[in-house]
């Protein structure tokens, strides 16, 4: 079996909301889009692009303010799902599985909602569906760990990302992990505009039921960043959506998940199941 594309092309392209940095992995297979989370560059993925490119021809952004998709319009989610829509019709796709983590999949939701025949099949991991007083302390927390310095930011998130059991299982998956996650300094003004505008709240429910692709809701058992009961509030409101509990998983659930998840993800992204 194909181990998957060693390396991605790099590419930018000129949006109507600004610039936009993506990457490609593969080719000539089915398109998925990988939408990550707050603060997030393509790079935090680490390695699950490159596992998909053995399925999919596999595309990731970054987000406004970070990495390559310098100023241009403020960042907001709707926006952001603008940006992965321009990179789908940079790409020539007409549409793609969409697979969304925490932020990510607040941004892949809109993406769904405001370009429907872009979205073949949607998979939402460790999002809520609105802002919750619980979420709001977690924002407060995320403000107060991106003024750490950023190998030290890094290793905060984890303590929240991974679950004890799996930390201790995998220490230097973790630490890898811990290194991905760090914010460059050049990338903390655009993650706190996305902070700020995620702190002024949100609430899918009312567009989540003129979604009508298939979907994957999923979540992580002991997720103390986004509750599984928040996740699942997403997964009800969706007309046509299937809700996957993984067990004693934290906030980065596809991770802990395994080989299990990821060939449950693949099935589904490819419409097996």
């Amino acid at each position: 079996m194909s181990k998957g594309q060693l390396s991605p092309q790099r590419k930018t392209l000129r949006g109507p909301r600004g610039q936009v940095g993506y990457e490609v992995w593969g080719a000539g297979k089915p398109p998925l889009l990988l939408v990550a989370g707050l603060g997030s560059r393509t790079t935090l993925w680490g390695e699950l692009p490159r596992l998909l490119s053995e399925h999919f021809t596999v595309l990731a952004y970054d987000h406004r303010g970070v990495g390559r998709s310098p100023g241009g319009a403020p960042f907001t989610l709707a926006g952001s799902a603008e940006d992965g829509a321009a990179v789908l019709a940079a790409e020539g796709m007409d549409s793609a599985a969409v697979v969304g983590v925490s932020m990510g999949g607040l941004v892949a939701c809109h993406l769904a909602f405001r370009y429907p025949s872009r979205v073949r099949r949607l998979v939402v991991a460790s999002s809520a569906a609105r802002l919750t007083p619980h979420g709001e302390r977690v924002l407060a927390f995320f403000a107060s760990i991106f003024k750490l310095p950023p190998e030290e930011a890094g290793q905060a998130l984890m303590a929240f990302a991974f679950s004890p059991q799996f930390t201790d299982r995998f220490p230097g998956f973790v630490d890898t992990a811990a290194r991905l996650y760090s914010l460059p300094p050049e990338d903390l003004p655009g993650a706190l505009a996305q902070l700020a505008h995620l702190r002024q709240g949100w609430d899918l429910r009312p567009i989540l039921g003129h979604i009508r692709c298939p979907a994957l809701v999923i979540a992580g058992e002991l997720d103390p960043l986004v509750s599984a009961a928040y996740t699942k509030e997403i997964a009800d409101a969706l007309p046509n959506a299937r809700f996957r509990l993984v067990p004693g998983a934290a906030h980065s659930v596809l991770a802990e998940g395994g080989s299990e998840l990821l060939q449950e993800i693949i099935r589904f992204c490819l419409g097996q199941s």
